[in-house]
């Protein structure tokens, strides 16, 4: 399975130090993230991600490299994107 940003999305950004907001102009909605969930929504961005690519990714940033949890954090993080609408899964 490959997780993106979902393409109906149309995402505006502004951040103060480590919060972040993101508004979805598709949807109308408006999201306040950490800096975590900015990091995972901001690199699927680019492109879609296999669930390995992005753990790997995220165990690159020195602050999260020592998080104990961050296989689970990996996985409640994209739930929530997918629970929003921001990110979508694909099979390929």
């Amino acid at each position: 399975m490959f997780y993106g940003v979902n393409p109906k999305c149309v995402l505006h950004w502004v951040s103060w130090d480590d919060e972040y907001v993101v508004f979805d102009e598709s949807s109308g909605q408006t999201h306040q993230l950490d800096s975590v969930r900015a990091f995972v929504l901001n690199f699927l961005g680019a492109d879609a991600h296999s669930f390995e690519a992005i753990l790997t990714e995220l165990a690159t940033v020195p602050v999260l490299a020592d998080v104990p949890q961050l296989l689970e954090l990996l996985k409640t993080i994209l739930n929530e994107l997918s629970t929003h609408g921001l990110v979508e899964v694909t099979s390929a």
